[in-house]
């Protein structure tokens, strides 16, 4: 999903949803649940573009960790089509014999996924 709005609301309904389950269960009280809405609020604000939400979503669950359910599948999502492109472009240049551009466009992207972790 490239659209950062669709991909906010999603990210922000999967949060709702754990929140209200914790809240149910007792699993989350309800100051933890301000805590976690609040940061959230923080750092998903409506304005935000798709680079940068796929930089923050990876560090929602870093102080709550509640927050997996709802970042892992976003991640698991955008790695797998960042691999799909970057390989597609790789094999390409290959193709065409460049292999330097090749090997650049490799350390790039495995630059880059060290950095989503």
């Amino acid at each position: 999903m490239d659209d950062p709005v669709q991909l906010r609301e999603q990210v922000q309904k999967s949060i709702v949803d754990i929140i209200t389950k914790g809240l149910e269960e007792g699993t989350i009280s309800e100051d933890r649940a301000k805590e976690i809405a609040n940061h959230v609020l923080q750092m998903l604000p409506e304005n935000i573009d798709y680079p940068r939400l796929m930089e923050v979503i990876p560090k929602l669950d870093d102080s709550f960790t509640e927050l997996t359910a709802a970042v892992v599948p976003v991640m698991r999502e955008y790695e797998q089509k960042m691999r799909s492109v970057v390989n597609e472009k790789i094999t390409k240049l290959l193709a065409e014999g460049k292999l330097d551009e090749a090997l650049n466009l490799t350390k790039q992207a495995i630059e880059t996924e060290k950095n989503l972790s």
